[in-house]
């Protein structure tokens, strides 16, 4: 039975979980975060019951969530294995999840749990202060269980917590979540930046004259520097692959271009219309 989680990291998708945690459960919270701006407000805010800047003693949590950026979840858990409890479970966000998988595998004791988790949410924002308790209600929430976590552990954490968050949890390896993942997110983020870095050095007078389309299409762009690198990197082979085959979709396009194949031209933004229809958000 869990009864206290602790929240590693207050930003966004920490910061939301603690929210939705205290919103949704009779869970207690602590909240760990080197910023004191957001630990005053969460705490002054009744979202957390106890706060720690780090951890340094033994910490009485059943559960802890890593809410660090992709490159330090696994550095971060190596430093607080010492001071977690007997089964406890320990979980992250991190949008890819083979390389935390392989690393956790590795490290984590018998009487400790790992199961790695990814939220399929986020906003172009970030922080605390963008933070919100509805930000998992509908969402699929990815599960990937740890080699030597038993099943009833993971059923446990779906039930008192991830489904209580409104969440949608699907249990996935991880070589095909990421995979899943840099489909529908890391590529379309590289995009979405490219985009905008296009439109700049072509005309950068012209962004003055974008409209709803440029501005939907853009908006990722504008999300956070250093949790995307993290992100790239850490799915680096996956997304290099992606985009040689999305860069195979653009010659074809080319080709219609060049050869004026109106025929397959229309074709080719008659699929994606319809596919477009077919997703149900």
């Amino acid at each position: 039975m869990i009864e206290k989680v602790a929240v590693v990291g207050l930003g966004l998708i920490g910061g939301s979980l603690a929210k939705a945690i205290k919103k949704y459960t009779d869970l207690r919270i602590i909240g760990v975060d080197v910023r004191d701006d957001y630990i005053n407000e969460a705490q002054g805010r009744g979202i957390i019951d106890e706060s720690f800047k780090k951890i340094e003693a033994p910490l009485d949590a059943d559960v802890v969530f890593i809410c660090t950026p992709v490159g330090a979840v696994i550095s971060c858990i190596e430093e607080i294995l010492p001071y977690l409890k007997d089964g406890c479970i320990i979980t992250d966000v991190g949008s890819t999840k083979r390389t935390i998988m392989n690393a956790i595998n590795e490290i984590i004791p018998e009487n400790m749990f790992f199961i790695g988790g990814h939220p399929m949410t986020g906003s172009e924002k970030f922080g605390f202060f963008a933070s919100n308790s509805e930000l998992f209600n509908g969402n699929n929430y990815f599960i990937v269980p740890g080699e030597n976590t038993p099943v009833e552990i993971v059923d446990v954490f779906i039930k008192e917590i991830v489904k209580k968050l409104g969440a949608k949890p699907i249990l996935i390896d991880s070589d095909s979540h990421d995979k899943i993942v840099g489909i529908v997110s890391h590529v379309p983020h590289i995009l979405s930046a490219t985009l905008t870095n296009f439109v700049y050095k072509e005309d950068a007078d012209s962004i003055k004259f974008a409209a709803g389309g440029f501005k939907d299409t853009t908006r990722i762009s504008m999300s956070q520097t250093e949790m995307w690198k993290d992100i790239i990197l850490n799915n680096k082979e996956v997304i290099k692959n992606l985009l040689l085959d999305y860069e195979n979709l653009l010659n074809e396009f080319l080709f219609y271009l060049e050869h004026d194949d109106i025929q397959s031209l229309c074709k080719f933004l008659d699929s994606a219309r319809e596919i477009r229809k077919s997703i149900a958000f």
